[in-house]
C-alpha cells in the first residue's frame, strides 16, 4: 500500500508538473501571437501612414503644378490679347487652382512632419505666387508696359519651376525615410 500511495504521490507530482509546463508553454505561445499581431499591426501603420503620405505629397505636386501651368495659360491669353470672357474663365480657373494647392498644402502640413517638405511646399507657394502677381497686375491692367510684364512673368515662371522641383527632392527625401 505504501508503494502504491508512493506511486500515486509520484503520478499526481507529475501530472501537476506536466500540467504547469502546459500552462507556461501556452502563456509563452499567446504572448509570441500577441507580439506577432501587434508587430503586424504597427507594420499595418506604418505602411498606411507612408501611402497616406505619399498621396498628400502626390496631390501638393499636382495642384502646384496646375496652378502653375493656368497661371502660364492666363499669361497667354493676356499675351495673345484673347477676349474678356475667356481670360475670365482662365482667371477663375487659375483662383480654382490657388484654393486646392493652399488646402493641400494645409493638409500636408498637419498630417506631416518633414520641415523639408514644408519648407519647400511654402517656398513654392511664395514663387507661384510672385507669378501669380505678374498676372494679376497684367489682369487688372495695373501694369501697362508689355516687355517688363513678359520678362517679369518669365522670370517668375523660372522661379515657380525651380521652387516646385526643389518640392518634389525634399518630398523623394522624405518618402525615402
Amino acid at each position: 500500500m505504501a508503494s502504491e500511495l508512493l506511486t500515486a504521490a509520484v503520478g499526481l507530482l507529475g501530472a501537476a508538473f506536466g500540467a504547469a509546463g502546459a500552462v507556461w508553454a501556452g502563456s509563452v505561445t499567446a504572448r509570441s501571437q500577441r507580439r506577432q499581431t501587434q508587430d503586424q499591426l504597427e507594420a499595418a501603420q506604418r505602411r498606411w501612414n507612408l501611402d497616406s503620405k505619399r498621396e498628400i505629397y502626390m496631390q501638393l505636386l499636382r495642384c502646384g503644378s496646375l496652378w502653375q501651368s493656368t497661371t502660364w495659360e492666363l499669361f497667354h491669353a493676356l499675351r495673345t490679347g484673347a477676349g474678356t470672357e475667356e481670360r475670365s474663365g482662365v482667371y477663375q480657373q487659375k483662383v480654382q487652382r490657388w484654393q486646392d494647392f493652399a488646402a493641400t498644402s494645409t493638409t500636408a502640413k498637419v498630417f506631416t512632419a518633414d520641415i523639408g517638405v514644408q519648407r519647400a511646399a511654402d517656398s513654392a507657394r511664395d514663387a507661384l505666387l510672385a507669378a501669380e502677381q505678374v498676372c494679376d497686375d497684367w489682369h487688372f491692367g495695373r501694369d501697362d508696359e508689355h516687355d517688363r510684364r513678359v520678362d517679369a512673368f518669365r522670370a517668375a515662371g523660372r522661379d515657380c519651376e525651380t521652387a516646385v522641383a526643389a518640392l518634389a527632392a525634399q518630398i523623394e527625401i522624405a518618402l525615402s525615410r
